[in-house]
């Protein structure tokens, strides 16, 4: 999977790029074991040094044969909207390939649904 990271307005330490890896990245990679993956993830401070409720992760995760994921979270620091990002992606990723699979096999797991004659 190919990982994009950046920040806008804002420097990424390596503590920051570590809980991005450990907390969203991993939990995506498994839904994702293909070499053309691509997660992009641009974390952003819109107001800059005033504070206040403007911290955003932005991701978009592009998984071969299926359309864009792309989830935006706001908190007042990067940390809760990074793990808020994480928790809509795995749902939005989940439903995705959900239906993906009630469509081709009728509902039935792949190895069941090979079983199963067709008339």
């Amino acid at each position: 999977m190919k990982v994009l990271l950046r920040g806008v307005h804002l420097n990424l330490s390596d503590a920051l790029k570590s809980y991005v890896d450990e907390h969203l990245v991993r939990h995506i990679e498994r839904f994702a074991d293909d070499e053309a993956a691509e997660i992009d993830i641009s974390l952003v401070d819109t107001n800059g040094p005033k504070g206040g409720m403007d911290k955003e992760c932005r991701v978009t995760v592009r998984l071969p044969g299926l359309s864009s994921v792309h989830v935006t979270e706001t908190a007042d620091s990067l940390f809760p909207a990074i793990d808020a990002s994480r928790d809509r992606l795995e749902t939005s990723l989940k439903r995705m390939l959900g239906k993906r699979r009630d469509v081709h096999t009728n509902g039935l797991p792949e190895d069941v649904a090979a079983d199963v004659p067709t008339y």
